[in-house]
């Protein structure tokens, strides 16, 4: 059986954050929280809510999304959505989207609304209690979610084929042909949208109507969503480079060579680009010129970055370093770890496999 893109990026994102946390079990846990109240202290945040949403063994969460001031979880196997509120951590509705046996993949969001999808079919979800309100068939295969531009969800299909679905009319309003079938999901750039496909070539295309900005290529497949800022789109390939492209003209601004394929995704934050190199750990670079700025053998993701600091996630830990140097700040052992996902207030939510999700506020 075929392993969507998706689930293998979370095979391999659990194994990264449960393997090599040596001891720390939960029973060194003092306050049963995934971060001790005082190593959240060191890292300048204080537990604010803890929520638990009992993930049965041998299930796992296939996504974790942060859509306005709603968490959506998303359960596998079985496609139960939690939409958990960022403010208290209370859980306003739990319901089971699709079928059981597809795969559902990260949503998009308007004001009230909330978009999953699988493989061919787009379900409406009511925000306030988590309600069918309708459902529509996507006009080609897809194996990852959309990009929502204004009322356009935009995806990318297997067969190669990027289209805009209208949300209100319920069916494609415009598609643009890539060479070969698209397994990361498009990413929005100023109006625009940037999409790759598994041969490596790329096209930035108007959100509006689905007209050719730039067209290029890399020289290998694109498996990991690139990242987008106002300096770049940076897009990983598995022929061992990083290229980041002037997001105007997509010209190469610079290109980054690696010893490896790369598999995951760049992580642009603050003034540096922090990429994940496989056998080898994470390297950061400069936005603007490419140039390495430091290099660990820590198999980490940066998640965050504030006050000139840059959060790395790691196996059975979190550490603050220094964005220009990489010198370690601080650094404290955790409960395993899925995801952390950064709140606008500067605040962290923390989830682990099991579906124990935190929130830590910044500590004044």
């Amino acid at each position: 059986m075929k392993m969507p893109p998706m689930v293998r990026t979370l095979l391999v994102l659990m194994l990264l954050v449960t393997s090599g946390c040596g001891n720390w079990s939960r029973k060194q846990s003092r306050s049963g929280l995934l971060v001790e109240p005082a190593d959240a202290a060191r890292l300048g945040y204080v537990v604010n809510w803890s929520t638990n949403l009992g993930v049965p063994k041998r299930h796992t969460l296939s996504s974790v999304t942060l859509l306005g001031d709603l968490l959506f979880t998303v359960e596998a196997p079985g496609n139960l959505v939690s939409a958990i509120s960022v403010r208290n951590g209370e859980v306003l509705w739990r319901r089971v989207v699709g079928a059981p046996t597809e795969t559902v993949y990260t949503p998009v969001r308007d004001e009230d609304r909330a978009y999953f999808n699988n493989d061919t079919t787009l379900f409406t979800v009511g925000i306030a209690h988590g309600e069918l309100i309708a459902t529509a068939e996507l006009a080609q295969v897809v194996e990852t979610g959309p990009v929502l531009a204004g009322r356009y969800a935009i995806f990318g299909g297997v067969e190669g084929t990027v289209f805009a679905h209208d949300l209100d009319a319920g069916y494609a309003k415009w598609s643009y042909r890539l060479t070969s079938g698209i397994v990361v999901s498009p990413e929005e750039s100023q109006q625009n949208v940037f999409v790759a496909d598994s041969q490596g070539v790329y096209a930035a295309l108007r959100a509006a109507d689905g007209e050719l900005i730039f067209r290029g290529r890399t020289f290998g497949p694109v498996s990991a969503r690139p990242a987008s800022t106002r300096s770049g789109i940076y897009v990983a390939s598995h022929d061992q480079s990083l290229y980041a492209l002037n997001r105007v003209t997509g010209s190469d601004k610079w290109v980054y060579r690696t010893a490896s394929q790369l598999t995951q995704a760049p992580a642009a934050l603050g003034q540096g680009v922090y990429l994940p190199v496989s056998g080898s750990g994470l390297v950061a670079l400069g936005a603007t010129d490419g140039k390495q700025r430091w290099a660990t053998d820590l198999q980490a993701m940066a998640v965050h970055a504030r006050g000139g600091n840059v959060l790395l996630l790691y196996p059975g830990g979190l550490r603050w370093v220094d964005e220009k140097t990489g010198r370690v700040v601080e650094d404290v052992q955790t409960m395993p770890l899925q995801k952390i996902v950064p709140l606008p207030d500067g605040g962290l939510l923390v989830v682990s496999p099991g579906g124990r999700v935190h929130r830590l506020i910044v500590k004044r």
